[in-house]
This record gives structure tokens, C-alpha cells and sequence, in this order.
């Protein structure tokens, strides 16, 4: 586990939070735009092995200072090729912890399998309207924070499916190049705006507004 410099992983107090990758090797998914993929292709000598970080696990437990943790962000943890014992024995050793864990992903449907404990925020990925199926109301979870990061934003989003329900949403560029439509970053704060939905735009978004808010706390 590392301090990180992604943005919207950042504590109430303004501090860094944390990223951790208990679940490592290469990312099942073939996102052209990977980061991770970037990083393990240029370090030949990482271990592409998907499995269970065990000497990791306890890490967020020995961290003090209530915190935002970004969990998987070299993977996506509930890919149907994850073991989901992984994922159970994750929210074992961390729903009595006072950090915030966050997760993404692209497979909604597998998520839902789960029983969340209330200190994790669960996250999907979208990068236009090819991803319809991560807008159903059953991908909310009313007792925790639910929130669609669009990063990076590649196309257009249709109007109905910016939802209620929705505590936050999060909008990002291709690093390094920028959103190029800025229109579509002005339709999804105006929709956001009027469903009362708290939205991070991203430095890499070169958005000419800084706008950075986070959802509130759900106890």
C-alpha cells in the first residue's frame, strides 16, 4: 500500500490517500488506454499471475489515520476471472477498519453478487453510452456511496442515463491528451447539477472550471 496522487482518492483533510493491490498480476480487461498494462509490459520481470497478495492484506489495518483507499487499482477485482473468495476475504479483514475503501469496474453484474460492508464505495467504469447496462438502479446501493467515474471520457453520455440515485461522478481525460469535447463534460455537470449529484473533474480534463467535490459521508 502507497500514498497516491490520484485526485479524487484525496482524505476530507486535503492529505494523499492510499492505493493497495492485494489482488495482483495482469488485468484481465483490454482496455487500450490501460495504465497498468503500460507498466507491466515495460517491466518484463513482474509477475503476470492474477493471485492473492497475502503478505498485503494486513496493511491497511497497521494505518492510524482514517483514510481513502483506492483497492485494485492496477486491476479490476470483480472480473469474472477473480476469484470471488478473494473478494470476501477482503471485506472479512476490512468492515470493522475506519478507512474508506473505493473500488472500480467495468463488470456491474459481478459486483452485485456481493454484500458490501458499509465502508466501501463502489464504483463502474464508463467511457461513452457502449457501457448501457451500468446505468440500472440495481447498481445503486442506497446505504453506500454508488458513484460512475467517466474516465476517461470517449464519447458522449445520453441525457437518461445520468440518474437519481447517483452520489458522485468523477470525469477524466486520456492522459496526456485532453477531453476534446468540452460540451460533453458541460451536459454531464448540468445534468449532475440538477439531480443535486456532487462531480470531480480531473486535472487531465483541462475543464477551463475547477470543479472538485466529493459525495458526503454515509454512515
Amino acid at each position: 500500500m502507497q500514498k497516491t496522487k490520484i485526485e479524487w482518492v484525496r482524505n476530507p483533510d486535503g492529505t494523499q490517500g492510499y492505493t493497495w493491490n492485494p489482488i495482483k498480476g495482469y488485468c484481465p480487461n483490454d482496455c487500450p488506454y490501460c495504465y497498468a498494462h503500460r507498466m507491466y509490459n515495460r517491466f518484463k520481470y513482474w509477475n503476470k499471475t492474477i493471485r492473492l497478495d497475502k503478505k498485503g492484506l494486513e496493511a491497511p489495518a497497521k494505518l492510524k489515520k482514517p483514510s481513502r483507499i483506492f483497492v485494485g487499482s492496477m486491476i479490476d477485482m470483480y472480473h469474472p476471472d477473480i476469484n470471488r473468495e478473494w473478494i470476501h476475504r477482503l471485506f472479512s479483514i476490512t468492515k470493522n477498519l475506519h478507512h474508506t475503501f473505493i473500488t472500480l469496474t467495468k463488470y456491474p453484474y459481478e459486483m452485485i453478487r456481493y454484500n458490501f460492508p458499509h465502508n466501501w464505495w463502489q464504483g463502474i467504469t464508463v467511457t461513452g453510452d457502449e457501457w448501457w447496462d451500468c446505468f440500472q438502479p440495481e447498481f445503486y446501493y442506497p446505504n453506500m456511496t454508488s458513484f460512475i467515474s467517466f474516465e476517461p471520457l470517449l464519447h458522449p453520455v445520453k441525457e437518461s442515463h445520468i440518474k437519481d440515485g447517483l452520489d458522485w461522478i468523477i470525469m477524466g481525460g486520456l492522459t496526456p491528451k485532453p477531453i476534446h469535447k468540452k460540451e460533453w463534460i458541460d451536459d454531464i455537470v448540468e445534468r449532475a447539477d440538477n439531480l443535486g449529484i456532487p462531480v470531480f473533474i480531473k486535472d487531465n480534463a483541462h475543464y477551463p472550471i475547477k470543479r472538485q467535490e466529493f459525495p458526503k459521508e454515509k454512515k
